[in-house]
């Protein structure tokens, strides 16, 4: 409340300040003026003493005896209560004679050098008082002859009001003390309309609404209220008409952020990259997959130009056409290019105009879809491979078949040796077809989850001295060596007896195929707490570390003169691969041997199934 009432009263209290300042200026410039008239007077006086006494023999300054001197005499008779002392010195500045108020010490004599300085005054100090004093001197002579000097000491006169000043000050102060409260009564009037305007204005900004302001006022102030009630009424309006439009604007924008993240989201769900450019060509959106294509984040494709994230030149080209406002813009375009040379990734970018659905007409931004066709180019080219693979895997069999049935059918034919051979070589090729048909079809069935293993308990053992035996026999007329290492008690397996077959077999038939005449074929079946595992090792061509990551692809062959020059459709490895995998096994390449190669078939068991799912 204190403060509340110091606040309403502040002007009543600048204007008794306003008083006391002009009250105590006017007292010190009264004390000025008459501190200035004292020191014109003791400068009259001082002179014209020092004159006096220069004038004045010698011998009759100096008091002699009872006489006393003229200095003397001055000191008593002028009654000045500002003249400190009289004093006389020889020109050595020794004090001859000195007359001095109670309690003054006279300073020692400066004295001048030069005659148009022997009359002067100086200002200095009195030593055990540190007054300041005023100091006049002049000359004294006999017969022309430089004798001494005479000193006159004054007080400075300092700032004191005498009683006699005070009914003069009083007479000055009190009218213009008396004026204050009159000129705060007549300020107080003519500020209460704006005080009642001030509070008018606090009660409309704390939020209760305009009325108009009944204030009684005339002249330039009765005006200005009157233009004020109209500018408050002008500024009511447009506020009630700022809301009104705020509120629109704020359910319109309400509106456009709810479609904008719905759209959003529908494009982050997309499974391709997407960029949007607006009709300028700047960047306006780009999900999450685009910034996973070039390794960046959205921000960074928002916020940044595209050199900064992008080094590809077909789409620095792309995005380049499309911020110089070519008319293109309105026909779709697709460019595809590889990402990188290292993964080979093939992508490719569809762009798609943005219309506007007031004008259908005109373009508002583009829509640039980058799709990740790298599947799709080599399911394209798997395809191409596979049929060109397949095509030649069944056209030399059959070209062979040809051949010995027209030569059979010729005199040639007619040879017994003949037709034993050709009897043979169609077995073979026969053999070969099969094989390769059965290939195809077991593969086929495994990719298309139409084969599902009959799975019983099989003693592998058996199953493996099967396979063994057919590849050596197989093997018969090369100088090899063959070497079975299975226990003969090993705990029965869930498996597929004939599938596992097969995938044995495969293996044991490639390292008898790319083995040299003197080699050697090892299978070997250890157990263990984890898997039963089936290894396939021979002393042949081996696999090449650039060969090993290929070596399980359908109809893939080593490029190798020698792997060239031996039979085979490329299909045993893969087969072998699918069969082990659909017992949810695993089939791997040891890469630690220094000669020939050597497969490991792991046969988890069900425990060590169960925790690799897991």
């Amino acid at each position: 409340m204190g403060i509340v009432l110091f606040k309403a009263d502040r002007v009543g209290l600048v204007v008794v300040i306003a008083a006391l300042v002009a009250i105590a200026a006017t007292v010190h410039l009264v004390v000025d003026y008459q501190i200035d008239e004292r020191i014109k007077n003791i400068r009259m006086q001082g002179i014209s003493f020092a004159r006096t006494l220069s004038g004045v023999p010698y011998d009759q300054l100096v008091p002699d005896g009872e006489r006393q001197g003229a200095a003397q005499v001055l000191r008593y008779s002028t009654g000045d209560e500002n003249l400190a002392y009289v004093s006389i010195v020889d020109t050595n500045g020794q004090g001859v004679y000195e007359n001095a108020s109670a309690g003054v010490i006279v300073p020692p004599a400066s004295l001048p050098n030069e005659p148009s300085a022997w009359l002067g005054e100086t200002r200095g100090n009195l030593p055990n008082e540190g007054q300041s004093i005023i100091e006049f001197h002049a000359p004294l002579f006999i017969d022309a002859d430089l004798k001494g000097f005479v000193r006159l000491g004054y007080f400075y006169p300092t700032a004191a009001l005498s009683q006699g000043q005070l009914p003069f000050i009083a007479a000055v102060s009190l009218p213009v003390f008396l004026l204050a409260p009159l000129f705060y009564f007549l300020l107080r009037l003519e500020i209460r309309p704006l005080r009642a305007a001030s509070q008018e204005i606090s009660r409309v900004m704390d939020g209760e609404g305009y009325r108009r302001l009944e204030i009684a006022a005339t002249g330039e102030l009765g005006d200005f209220m009157r233009r004020f009630n109209s500018f408050v009424e002008h500024a009511d309006k447009r506020i009630r008409t700022l809301e009104s439009e705020h509120g629109q604007l704020v359910t319109s924008t309400k509106l456009l952020t709810y479609r904008k993240n719905r759209v959003e989201t529908v494009l982050e769900t997309l499974p391709e990259a997407v960029l949007i450019l607006d009709e300028s060509g700047t960047v306006t959106f780009a999900n999450q997959k685009l910034g996973a294509m070039f390794d960046v984040t959205p921000d960074v494709i928002l916020n940044q130009p595209p050199q900064n994230w992008c080094n590809h030149p077909d789409i620095l080209q792309l995005l380049a056409r499309y911020q110089t406002g070519n008319k293109g813009r309105n026909f779709t375009d697709t460019i595809r290019f590889s990402l990188d040379a290292v993964s080979e990734r093939t992508i490719a970018t569809r762009t798609y105009p943005l219309f506007s659905p007031t004008g259908p007409s005109s373009a508002i931004g583009t829509l640039i879809i980058f799709r990740d066709e790298t599947k799709e180019a080599l399911a394209r080219q798997a395809r191409a491979d596979f049929v060109g693979h397949l095509s030649h895997e069944l056209k030399s069999p059959l070209n062979v078949l040809a051949m010995y049935s027209e030569t059979l059918l010729s005199d040639a034919g007619k040879r017994e040796e003949f037709r034993i051979e050709a009897a043979n070589v169609i077995a073979d090729e026969v053999h070969r077809l099969n094989s390769l048909v059965s290939g195809l079809l077991n593969m086929t069935q495994i990719e298309t989850g139409s084969l599902m293993p009959e799975r019983s308990l099989v003693k592998l053992r058996e199953v493996a001295q099967a396979a063994f035996d057919e590849a050596k026999s197989s093997a018969a007329d090369k100088d090899m060596r063959f070497t079975f290492d299975v226990p003969r008690e090993m705990n029965p397996v869930l498996v597929d007896k004939d599938l596992i077959r097969i995938a044995i077999t495969n293996l044991l038939s490639n390292a008898v195929k790319y083995n040299r005449d003197d080699g050697e074929v090892m299978l070997s079946i250890d157990e263990t707490e984890d898997a039963v595992q089936v290894r396939v090792a021979d002393t042949g061509l081996g696999v090449s570390e650039e060969e090993a990551a290929r070596i399980f692809e359908k109809f893939y062959r080593s490029q190798d003169d020698r792997v060239q020059a031996i039979g085979g459709h490329g299909l045993g490895l893969a087969l072998t691969k699918q069969i082990v995998e659909l017992h949810h096994g695993s089939l791997s390449l040891n890469h630690d041997r220094d000669e020939g190669a050597e497969f490991i078939i792991n046969l988890w068991k069900e425990s060590t199934a169960i925790k690799q799912a897991i």
